[in-house]
């Protein structure tokens, strides 16, 4: 691995103000990417990027379809655009509202058609990369979490269609994270009637019992937008520490 191998690539990160975002456009950065860091607002993401040494910002709340469009006229071309931001919230399917189902909905899959659409002439010129983060639960079915799990498992569904329709000039992958140890977990531990009893819930499900950091999921990325994976599209990187592998029997 060259510790440049970013060099000259123009890399948009969404969400990069907190979380996997944050932990993806610094890493990018060092490898010497030139970094546009994202978030709603403009001192969140000039905060973050001037905490890694970078300097290139954009501002834009992705459940706005106006916004999304703003944020791509407003950053140009891009080789590689890394769709990272998302919302998660939890509801029982009896209570979660129709507000609940379309902001999630909008953050977590409408935004990235919309930028991957915005971008796309510069992508296929440049020979881009697009690396949709999703996730396990895009794979397997968890109660209250109804509206989190459809807009993950489409975000796979569009990182293949798009694959096979970009192929040869672009390249799509996607990222599926378990459980990983962010602000956005913390707040569903703490607002949980039995914290302990969350925490377990998160850190049980993977076959490592732990939830991953935001670093290792990170790398993932990063090598999935990198030319280290350039024989890599339509696939989705499942980083979820044994999860999605099978249920335990009789083992404790």
């Amino acid at each position: 691995m060259s510790e440049r191998e970013f060099s000259g690539k123009r890399v948009l990160v969404t969400g990069s103000t907190r979380g996997i975002g944050r932990a993806t456009a610094k890493l990018i950065h060092t490898r010497g990417g030139e970094v546009i860091w994202h978030g709603r607002q403009q001192d969140e993401a000039f905060s973050a990027a001037t905490a890694a040494g970078g300097s290139l910002t954009v501002a834009g709340d992705l459940a706005d379809r106006t916004a999304c469009r703003g944020i791509a006229a407003e950053v140009g071309e891009v080789d590689i655009l890394i769709n990272c931001a998302g919302i998660f919230e939890q509801a029982a399917i009896a209570d979660t509202s129709e507000a609940m189902w379309d902001s999630t909905i909008a953050i977590n899959l409408t935004a990235a058609w919309i930028l991957s659409r915005a971008f796309l002439d510069g992508l296929r010129k440049r020979q881009g990369v697009v690396v949709n983060v999703a996730s396990e639960a895009g794979l397997l079915g968890y109660a209250n979490c109804a509206a989190y799990c459809a807009s993950k498992g489409a975000m796979i569904g569009l990182t293949k269609a798009l694959a096979v329709e970009l192929a040869p000039n672009v390249r799509v992958v996607a990222v599926a994270p378990g459980p990983v140890d962010t602000d956005m977990m913390q707040r569903s531990i703490a607002a949980a009637a039995d914290p302990a009893a969350e925490l377990r819930t998160w850190t049980e499900v993977p076959m490592l019992r732990r939830a991953a950091t935001v670093q290792e999921i990170a790398e993932a990325i990063v090598f999935a937008a990198s030319p280290r994976a350039s024989y890599m599209t339509g696939n989705v990187l499942v980083i979820d520490g044994g999860a999605t592998a099978g249920r335990r029997v009789g083992a404790s």
